[in-house]
């Protein structure tokens, strides 16, 4: 184990390291899709419902913007913090979604 943090942290001379993989606008979203997968799966039904409801309202208002990651918008019962424009997307995607599946698994 030493000998891993060693080569982070030491890596040898002669071997370069490789950049880090710069961000796209899709690697963004998805990361902003599983983040929301996970937290959605904890809400129930009603305050998933709200939430898709104050979500809609932010992203309909004249002034939203697609931002990826300047946080700008805050949700009322969502959180404390702001949100960047492609996140509430996202969680709006991912609440829709969840909504389909579980519509689907009570027909079946």
């Amino acid at each position: 184990m030493f000998e891993a943090f060693r080569r982070l942290l030491w890596p040898e001379s002669g071997r370069k390291r490789q950049p880090p993989t710069p961000l796209t606008d899709e690697r963004i979203v998805a990361g902003y899709r599983m983040f929301w997968t996970k937290s959605v799966y904890t809400w129930d039904p009603a305050r998933r419902k709200a939430v898709a409801g104050r979500v809609q309202a932010v992203a309909a208002a004249p002034d939203f913007e697609t931002t990826m990651l300047e946080r700008r918008f805050r949700v009322e019962g969502l959180d404390d913090q702001a949100h960047s424009g492609a996140s509430l997307l996202a969680l709006l995607e991912v609440l829709q979604a969840v909504e389909a599946f579980e519509a689907d698994a009570e027909n079946d």
